[in-house]
């Protein structure tokens, strides 16, 4: 019900929403690869600031329950733990991760998950920001192994699906915390 009425009232926003430019899963031998490009109507130092913003990520992924610094290893690294929320059909898990996050640069984070204390038995995530204008175009990339059940005949479409679901409503509320952003300066 909840969702509904967010998007009821924020159907003229969801038009000007960030686009998924591209989206490739690929599923071998239960090795996930997934790759997304997104285009954000936002400025790129912005949406850095929104997706590094550790312990407020459920701001801009409503996948994610909790979201926590565990360790600072470095001004630019972060042990970072996020416990998600992910339904298949009408089946619902809550997943932990706890990955070693890099800002490599103001344009690259890198992400390492830790096996031992997450649901994945292996994981690997980059996000690349560029500058295009007054936008930024975010390629997303991360293979994974899970350490849970993951129906594979629908798996990968399913995956797809949520990704850019996903990418979709995150560049929206990085896009609203953007314009709140402007509307403060």
């Amino acid at each position: 019900m909840r969702r509904i009425v967010f998007c009821v009232l924020f159907l003229p926003l969801l038009a000007s929403a960030g686009e998924v430019l591209d989206s490739q899963v690929e599923l071998t031998d239960d090795h996930y690869r997934v790759a997304i490009t997104a285009r954000i109507a936002a400025p790129r130092p912005q949406v850095y600031q929104a997706i590094t913003d550790y312990t407020n990520l459920a701001s801009i992924n409503p996948s994610i329950v909790e979201s926590s610094i565990l360790l600072a290893i470095s001004p630019r690294k972060h042990r970072i733990e996020t416990v998600l929320r992910l339904c298949i059909l009408i089946f619902c898990k809550r997943i932990r991760q706890v990955q070693d996050v890099e800002q490599v640069d103001e344009s690259l984070i890198t992400a390492v998950t830790l096996p031992e204390v997450s649901d994945f038995k292996y994981g690997l995530a980059q996000w690349r920001l560029t500058r295009q204008g007054d936008e930024t175009e975010l390629y997303f990339t991360q293979a994974f192994e899970p350490d849970f059940w993951v129906p594979a005949v629908i798996g990968p479409w399913l995956i797809e699906r949520t990704l850019i679901r996903e990418m979709m409503e995150t560049s929206m509320y990085i896009e609203l915390l953007s314009d709140e952003h402007e509307r403060q300066d």
